[in-house]
């Protein structure tokens, strides 16, 4: 099983933070962002996007790439806000998971799924 974490420099509302960016090929779709006091999990596939096409994301995550920065908005029934980090950082981020598990390559063990769910097929 393969994890990758990171702890990349961010900017947000109160100033600047530290998250920690976790990938874990368990997981292979998502990635998971431990903010101070709350953690959200972005597909690794619409970040991706984001940094390819400058935006990508509606509701709930979007995101915006813009120069060197990338800004993510985040909104939940309890609050929003949003998070700006620095293009390469994140960028190097997801390469990094993509030389982990390629894109396309993504494989989920549904073997869990399937002891809750007797008789439903997961393929």
């Amino acid at each position: 099983m393969t994890a990758i974490e990171s702890a990349l420099h961010v900017m947000l509302k109160n100033g600047p933070a530290v998250v920690n960016a976790r990938y874990d090929a368990a997981d292979p779709y998502a990635i998971t962002f431990g903010f101070p006091g709350a953690e959200w999990i972005i597909g690794r596939e619409l970040l991706a996007e984001a940094v390819r096409n400058g935006h990508a994301g509606i509701g709930d995550v979007q995101i915006t790439a813009r120069g060197d920065v990338i800004t993510i908005g985040l909104a939940s029934p309890d609050g929003c806000g949003w998070v700006v980090f620095r293009r390469g950082d994140l960028a190097t981020f997801l390469h990094t998971t993509h030389r982990a598990v390629h894109a396309g390559a993504e494989e989920i063990d549904w073997s869990a799924a399937a002891e809750v769910f007797p008789g439903v097929s997961f393929r």
